[in-house]
């Protein structure tokens, strides 16, 4: 049995309804149990893909205030993977082959390890406030020799949520409060101890997950996606972009990003790793303006180059116009964030120029963890009215053509700005 075959158990996944509750009777140290009619919901709705996210209405058959009418379980598996390998068609029409889920199996399982360590240590400092916003856990369960296949993470249920997708732009005001917040996790790899992150390992981890995308097969099936996704006009500048992502998606370019920070001239810092827009919880105020509420998905927490947090989230978030024209006063923002949080200020570890540096060096590799999804994500689309989809596309084109000319620009940039990085690439 492995994590992506389907199985018996809540979502297909191996994890059962007697897995969880039993882990919540025991976390809510209630005698309670699940009701005759308890149901689960698959609220995945293409959020990551390495795990399947249960919604679990449990029908308490005791009522009482401390027990949730609702809770999020995040199952981890490789089955989401599944089903976007085969819309992204990596590896063809049938999806990824099984040598290469095989290799999936191990990073799925460090990453939920990981996203656990984080959970406590998010606990342990009593952080859940408005400077790092996290959602409330009822438990955990690691993988482990003897637990091979049923890991998750329990946590409460936010009402009303509204889901950002990978198209969409948010409003520099709205993601203001996410910028600081970053920063402000950032922070506490300065204040603590490092035995206290020895979970998060080093920056070798972005280069342990790309370097599964990196083959030659899967770079050329993405590049054909993304071929697919521009108007005919565009041709020539798709094909310069590609070649830039050749370059940055190579094995011996991969090898190097953990060497980033070392050649802009500072230590690594702690980072979130994964942070887009579907790892971002927000609700909608009356004026239709995004409220955020919590991060998710500390998956993949490591010790690296804070250019990977601030890249991702700006490309994945904001408007053309917007990261453009902003970009210098939300690096400032996240900056003085970051500074404000330590609790040795005289202790800073690195320059606003050295954060500007990590940036534009990571820019062209961030966006292809973006640019490539944006397609299938827009033509799979649910619940999207038919006249609405005109107005979509036109807003995510705007946001792809953006990344394209960026990306074009800013790697000659590098070329100037880094020739230690590229030493021996080109």
């Amino acid at each position: 049995m492995s994590l992506h075959v389907e199985s018996s158990g809540l979502l297909g996944t191996h994890v059962t309804w007697e897995d969880i509750e039993d882990e919540v009777r025991l976390s809510l140290a209630t005698e309670a149990r699940f009701g005759e009619n308890k149901t689960v919901t698959n609220i995945s709705d293409m959020k990551g893909f390495m795990s399947r996210i249960a919604l679990i209405e449990p029908d308490w058959t005791q009522d009482s205030e401390i027990l949730p009418k609702k809770f999020v379980v995040k199952i981890s598996s490789q089955l989401a993977l599944v089903a976007m390998s085969k819309m992204m068609k990596f590896g063809g029409e049938d999806g990824m082959e099984e040598e290469k889920m095989a290799n999936f199996d191990k990073i799925v399982k460090l990453l939920h390890n990981r996203e656990v360590e984080t959970y406590k240590l998010l606990q342990r400092l009593e952080v859940q406030d408005f400077r790092i916003p996290f959602t409330k856990i009822y438990a955990m369960k690691k993988f482990s020799d003897e637990n091979p296949l049923k890991a998750y993470i329990i946590s409460e249920f936010i009402e009303d949520l509204s889901h950002v997708s990978i198209y969409e732009n948010i409003e520099i005001e709205d993601l203001l409060p996410i910028v600081r917040s970053v920063a402000a996790f950032s922070a506490i790899g300065e204040n603590i101890s490092r035995d206290q992150l020895d979970f998060a390992g080093g920056a070798d981890l972005l280069a342990q997950i790309l370097a599964e995308f990196c083959d030659e097969k899967l770079q050329e099936q993405s590049f054909a996606t993304i071929r697919a996704g521009f108007p005919e006009e565009y041709r020539e500048k798709v094909e310069e972009m590609l070649d830039v992502y050749r370059i940055y998606m190579n094995k011996k370019t991969i090898a190097k990003y953990e060497k980033v920070v070392e050649i802009i001239g500072h230590p690594p810092v702690l980072t979130h790793g994964d942070l887009w827009s579907s790892n971002l919880l927000c609700t909608r105020t009356s004026e239709h303006r995004l409220k955020f509420r919590a991060i998710i998905d500390w998956q993949t927490v490591s010790i690296g180059s804070p250019g990977q947090d601030v890249g991702r989230l700006f490309v994945s978030t904001l408007s053309t116009k917007n990261r453009r024209e902003q970009l210098d006063f939300l690096l400032e923002t996240y900056y003085l964030e970051f500074v404000r949080n330590l609790e040795n200020p005289t202790k800073i570890p690195y320059t606003l120029e050295q954060l500007k540096k990590n940036y534009q060096l990571l820019f062209p590799v961030m966006t292809t963890m973006v640019l490539p999804g944006i397609i299938p994500f827009l033509e799979l689309a649910c619940g999207i009215p038919e006249e609405q989809r005109a107005e979509i596309r036109k807003s995510a084109l705007d946001k792809m053509i953006g990344m394209m000319e960026d990306v074009i620009t800013t790697h000659a940039q590098n070329l100037i700005d880094f020739p230690e990085f590229f030493r021996d690439l080109l």
